[in-house]
C-alpha cells in the first residue's frame, strides 16, 4: 500500500532505472543502516543493469556501520567523475529536504524518491512512499525482485537489506514489524545474510566512546511525569568532557527508554552552537511523527525527531511532553 504522496509504483521505479544511464543516489544525514542499505543495494541494481551509480551522503558513515561499507566512510559529490553526465538524481529513505544536509541544493534535482515515511516534504516527479513497509530496504527488496525475478540475491546484497530491516525494526521488536517483514528477512537469511553477525554489529558491538556517553546519559537522565517520560540533554561541552562524537549517541535514546515504566523517551543533543536535534521514542499509543512534524520534523509513529534552535529546545521538549498527554 502507498499513501497520497506516491505517484508511481514498483514497476514505475524499475522503468525509471532502466531508462537512466548515470545515477546519483542520496542517503539522509546522520545515515543509519536503512538509508545505507537502500542506497548501496540500489547502486548494485543499477550497476547490474550496466549503469553508472554513485551513492552520496552529506555526513560520514558512522564507525558502528562500517561493516556495511567495507570500511568506507565518505560518499561525496566530489567522488563523481563527471557530474555533468548524471541523468537521474534519486533518494532512498529521505523524507525531508533538510535531511540532505549540505547537499540541500540538490533537492530540486531529485526526480525519484523511494521512502516509507508518512511525514515528508521531499516530493519528486516520481515518488514511491509505502508507509506500511517496515524499512526502505523492504521496498528496495521488492525493486530487486521486480527487475531480477529469476536472479538469486547475492549474500552481500542480502546482508545489506537485512541490516536495514533489522535496524529500522529494532531487531524486529518495534510495532512497524509486519508478517511480510519476517518473510523477507527469512528469504534474505536463506540467501546468505549473516543475521547473527549483523544483529551483533547493530545492537551489541559498541565503541568505548559510545559506552561512555550511554553511561553519562544514564547518570543524567531525568524521569518526569511519574516516571513515564525519560529525558536527557547533551551539550557540546559534554562531548569534550566525556569524550564522544555525535555519532556515538545513536543508541542513547534506547538506553534511557528501557527503564521500567517509561512510555516516552526524549533525547536532545546539541549539534552546533545554534541547533539541537531532538529524538523521541514512544512505547504507548502516541504518534510521535505527527507531534515532531509540528516542530518541523517527522519520522515514524514510534520513533521521530526534529531540529530546533538552541533557545527553543526546552520549550520544544515541554511541547512534546504535553502533546503526549502529560503535564509538565
Amino acid at each position: 500500500m502507498v499513501n497520497d504522496y506516491s505517484n508511481t509504483s514498483i514497476s514505475g521505479i524499475a522503468k525509471v532505472l532502466f531508462k537512466s544511464k548515470s545515477v546519483v543516489i542520496f542517503m539522509h544525514e546522520n545515515p543509519d543502516a536503512d538509508t545505507i542499505g537502500s542506497a548501496l543495494v540500489a547502486t548494485e541494481i543499477l550497476k547490474k543493469l550496466g549503469k553508472n551509480a554513485y551513492p552520496v551522503c552529506c555526513d560520514k558513515i558512522p564507525t558502528s556501520l562500517l561493516f556495511m561499507t567495507n570500511g568506507r566512510r565518505d560518499y561525496t559529490i566530489e567522488d563523481i567523475p563527471n557530474e555533468e553526465n548524471i541523468d537521474l538524481y534519486m533518494s532512498t529513505d529521505v523524507a525531508s529536504k533538510n535531511q540532505l544536509g549540505k547537499y540541500i541544493s540538490y533537492a530540486e534535482k531529485i526526480s525519484l524518491c523511494i521512502d516509507h515515511h508518512s511525514i515528508r516534504d521531499l516530493i519528486a516527479n516520481k515518488t514511491f512512499v509505502d508507509v506500511n513497509s517496515s524499512a526502505c530496504t523492504e521496498i528496495i527488496y521488492r525493486v530487486w525482485m521486480r527487475i531480477f525475478p529469476k536472479v538469486a540475491i547475492p549474500s552481500v546484497i542480502a546482508s545489506l537489506l537485512y541490516a536495514g530491516l533489522a535496524a529500522d525494526t529494532g531487531g524486529f521488536r518495534y510495532l512497524n514489524t509486519t508478517p511480510y517483514t519476517h518473510k523477507v528477512a527469512a528469504k534474505l537469511i536463506e540467501r546468505g545474510a549473516d543475521h547473527a553477525l549483523i544483529c551483533h554489529e547493530l545492537f551489541e558491538a559498541k565503541s568505548k566512546n559510545a559506552r561512555a556517553v550511554e553511561l553519562y546519559a544514564q547518570e543524567n537522565v531525568k524521569y518526569l511525569c511519574d516516571g513515564k517520560v525519560a529525558y536527557v540533554k547533551l551539550y557540546l561541552e559534554d562531548r569534550a568532557k566525556v569524550g564522544f562524537e555525535d555519532e556515538d549517541t545513536y543508541d542513547v535514546i534506547n538506553v534511557i527508554r528501557r527503564a521500567e515504566g517509561v512510555q516516552i523517551a526524549i533525547l536532545a543533543r546539541q549539534k552546533d552552537e545554534n541547533t539541537f536535534k531532538i529524538s523521541t521514542r514512544a512505547q504507548c499509543d502516541v504518534n510521535m511523527a505527527n507531534i515532531c512534524a509540528e516542530l518541523g520534523g517527522g519520522g515514524h509513529p514510534g520513533a521521530a525527531g526534529c531540529s530546533v534552535k538552541k533557545e527553543d529546545v526546552d520549550e520544544s521538549v515541554k511541547f512534546i511532553i504535553r502533546k503526549c498527554g502529560f503535564n509538565v
